[in-house]
């Protein structure tokens, strides 16, 4: 088990350090690109831990609008939210990449946590960070115009880049317009407008922060 953790994060160290009659448990799973994890509305009693590539956490109406609510990366998890009342999944889960994940059956997992508070405790921490996000989310998604959570977008992203040296960072359009649930028009106009006051440039779907001081006071005179 030990050699399917890549990197130091939490939940990897806390698989590895539970007893042995629980690491023994963790099934591994492969998924290609685009790929389905987990279908909207059926039930998945399994917990589960990222291990590589990324995951698209969305819903689609009735009317096929797609709303991403979240993209989770290596060192996630995802089903505790439904795991202890067998309740079906109220997003579609799908490999953005080649992804490899680890999970744990329900009364494998129930023990798990009953017999270690660190496990347990640190769930509930993350949860409530989560929530605490998410909350955040909804409030900037409900009050605040498209162009500035736009521009808030591109600044966490370029200051939550991996290579702080470089300024070019992929962003699919596509992924965009899940995101903040609008057509690519609205989000090809407001980039174009970024644009053209040359804060950025964009190049297909990767787009290059040229003024990161002049996009933060761009999305500040739209915060008011």
């Amino acid at each position: 088990m030990k050699e399917l953790f890549r990197k130091d994060y939490p939940m990897f160290k806390l698989v590895l350090n539970s007893k042995p009659d629980i690491l023994d448990k963790w099934e591994v799973l492969d998924f290609e690109k685009d790929e389905v994890i987990c279908k909207y509305n059926e039930v998945y009693e399994y917990f589960c831990v990222l291990l590589k590539g990324s995951i698209n956490i969305y819903h689609t109406s009735e009317k096929g609008k797609t709303y991403s609510q979240s993209v989770y990366k290596e060192g996630s998890y995802f089903g505790e939210l439904e795991i202890f009342h067998s309740l079906p999944y109220v997003c579609e889960i799908k490999a953005m990449n080649r992804v490899r994940l680890i999970r744990l059956k329900k009364c494998y997992f129930e023990k798990w946590i009953n017999s270690d508070n660190v496990v347990a405790i640190y769930i509930l921490k993350s949860l409530c960070k989560t929530s605490y996000e998410l909350s955040k989310k909804a409030i900037v998604d409900t009050l605040y115009s498209l162009k500035f959570r736009i521009c808030d977008y591109l600044i966490t992203s370029y200051e939550s880049r991996v290579k702080k040296e470089h300024n070019k960072f992929y962003i699919s359009k596509d992924h965009l317009s899940e995101h903040f649930v609008v057509t690519r028009r609205s989000i090809n106009r407001i980039l174009k407008d970024i644009h053209d006051k040359g804060y950025i440039s964009v190049y297909r779907d990767k787009i290059e922060i040229l003024d990161i001081d002049s996009l933060i006071d761009e999305r500040e005179c739209e915060r008011y």
